[in-house]
């Protein structure tokens, strides 16, 4: 069982929109922009990353290994869909559920539709134990399908950057997907992330696609590989690229290190800790020949 929500602006410029919410899980599980779907899988916790040459070093599949399969098995434990707002413009969608391998936690994924197309989606992670290893990322993930190969962002580029390898100059860049990964590391793995973005957007040859705004920051990733494939190989080549693009949209991934590769952790600020976080991005659908900037910076 669906429930769909739809727009049509009096403006012929602006784009009909068609959300659709599946009620038992809660989850987005499509968003068309005339006639465009967005969403190949819907948006899911994540707690892992692909391993680098560093967590290999201190095998962290050992120290962090609870949190690989963490999403697997929620259990929803309750779902609220109200309107909010003077005049009923804004749909609020809640869904908290219990991700069974993840401390007892409970995960509340709140969506807030807005009748310009927004969608601010607010995440609160609680756990019931406190004393698990440290999270190697805290986020959410979902799949687009093939054709949204062009990445535009704003934030510290142009090269890869993580929460402790950063020092690049703010901006806005743009590629491809394939361009987002490194083939080069002497064992594949992590790669392609993006610290400190200030907004993101996946867009297709028409300039179509979707922006993700952070409220204020983003760790953002986007690749033709899913986590798993990334370590699937020991070379680049034996690696399964898809072609749907894989977008983690999260409050934090963990630093990667490097202080030595046999052992050592990263820094303490650089870890996440196994508490009570939240954190919120905007998302919006964009038509062809839309202005990213202006979007992003749009309030609603």
């Amino acid at each position: 069982m669906s429930m769909t929500l739809s727009r049509t602006s009096r403006r012929q410029a602006s784009p009909y929109l068609a959300t659709v919410f599946n009620q038992p899980t809660g989850t987005l599980k499509s968003w068309r922009v005339n006639g465009a779907e967005l969403i190949a899988s819907p948006l899911r916790p994540d707690f892992w990353r692909a391993q680098t040459d560093n967590d290999r070093g201190r095998n962290n599949l050992k120290s962090q290994g609870v949190w690989r399969d963490a999403h697997q098995g929620a259990t929803n434990l309750d779902i609220f869909v109200g309107y909010v707002g003077n005049e009923g413009n804004r749909i609020k969608i809640q869904v908290a559920s219990g991700p069974p391998k993840a401390g007892n936690a409970v995960w509340q994924t709140t969506y807030e539709i807005y009748g310009s197309g927004d969608v601010v989606v607010t995440v609160k992670f609680s756990p019931n134990k406190t004393d698990l290893p440290k999270l190697p990322r805290l986020g959410l993930q979902m799949t687009l399908p093939a054709g949204f190969e062009r990445i535009t962002w704003l934030g510290p580029g142009p090269l890869e950057t993580y929460s402790d390898r950063k020092a690049s100059r703010v901006g806005i860049y743009s590629g491809t997907v394939d361009e987002q990964f490194y083939a080069d590391y002497t064992e594949p793995g992590e790669t392609g992330n993006k610290a400190d973005v200030r907004w993101v957007a996946l867009t297709n040859r028409k300039g179509a696609g979707l922006l993700a705004v952070g409220m204020p920051l983003l760790s953002v990733n986007a690749l033709h590989y899913g986590t798993e494939d990334l370590n699937a190989g020991k070379h680049a080549f034996e690696l399964p690229r898809r072609d749907f693009i894989t977008l983690n949209l999260d409050w934090k991934q963990q630093g990667v290190g490097g202080d030595n590769s046999w052992g050592t952790w990263p820094h303490d600020e650089f870890l996440i800790p196994c508490a009570e976080q939240s954190y919120s991005f905007r998302l919006r659908p964009v038509s062809a020949g839309a202005d990213l900037e202006q979007l992003a910076r749009q309030t609603f």
